[in-house]
């Protein structure tokens, strides 16, 4: 699926970026002269310029595999057979039919919108001081923990849990008793969960578990998922992720903020050469015919 989303933004790539030079038609196996045309549809040329141009735009997760030789193979193919394709929707003047013109005009005003946001974006710099400022001010969302490491018995029925209960206080193995009781899937493991953070198991259990210290063992705790007796293994009280590790993240986060708040106050300005005004009755009409 991935594959199909990045050969269709290559395809509409291509219907716009075919070099409009006129030269000699090339088809099949003849040969063409000029090492910098890759390829000709009709009376127009596809220049290496192009394909370097188109792949530029690839995600750069994708762009290792589409600079492979049978990959630009691929994307020579599906350039020429759309090129081909609109040059015969021209020549039927499916291009001047007024639904076709819409669509074209659409695109046409999408791309013109992405570029202007981008051109508005392309000066905006990320700063160490600015990068160092943002983790300070957020350290909250740059901490790990505190989490407890958890194991548990679940049982549906709050007697059988007190007489597990009964049996732990007598000295029975927790992990032992896990696998024989417990109605959860990590009864296999002892009822061993795992690293625990808050926000991430019901409200009670959680409770009950961070309540307790390392080695000691809960009573019975009622759920939403039934009893449990919950015994903490380990604690770690947290620390902040070092300013290192985060930096690219941060950066992203910036970036995105800064671009937001260019592209909007742009927006703004071209509203005041450019004021959209909406006919309200449309909308009222629509309403109405929506509620018949």
């Amino acid at each position: 699926m991935k594959k199909v989303v990045v050969l269709a933004m290559l395809i509409l790539l291509a219907v716009t970026g075919c070099s409009k030079e006129k030269g000699v038609t090339a088809t099949g196996s003849k040969t063409i002269s000029d090492p910098n045309v890759v390829a000709t549809v009709g009376g127009e040329k596809i220049m290496a310029a192009d394909i370097d141009a188109i792949l530029s735009q690839i995600p750069e997760p994708y762009r290792a595999r589409y600079s492979a030789p049978e990959a630009k193979r691929e994307i020579v193919d599906r350039m020429a057979e759309v090129r081909m394709m609109a040059m015969e929707a021209k020549k039927r003047g499916i291009d001047k039919k007024p639904e076709t013109k819409l669509k074209l005009e659409y695109i046409v005003d999408q791309i013109l919108a992405k570029d202007l946001e981008d051109s508005t974006v392309q000066d905006i710099k990320i700063t160490d001081a600015d990068i160092a400022k943002y983790y300070n001010d957020n350290k909250a969302k740059f901490a790990v923990g505190p989490r407890v490491k958890a194991r548990h018995i679940l049982v549906p029925k709050e007697e059988d849990a007190k007489a597990i209960l009964a049996q732990l206080k007598k000295g029975a193995d927790f992990a032992t008793l896990a696998k024989e009781k417990s109605k959860c899937p990590s009864a296999p493991r002892g009822g061993d969960l795992g690293w625990i953070t808050k926000g991430r198991m019901d409200p009670e259990f959680e409770k009950a578990a961070f309540a307790l210290k390392k080695g000691e063992m809960s009573g019975v705790v009622k759920s939403s998922f039934g009893y449990h007796i919950i015994k903490v293994d380990d604690i770690d009280e947290g620390k902040e992720k070092p300013l290192e590790e985060v930096k690219p993240a941060i950066e992203r986060q910036i970036k995105r903020e800064k671009r937001e708040e260019a592209v909007n106050k742009m927006k703004e300005d071209i509203k005041k050469a450019f004021p959209v005004v909406t006919n309200e009755e449309y909308f009222k009409k629509a309403q109405a015919e929506a509620q018949m």
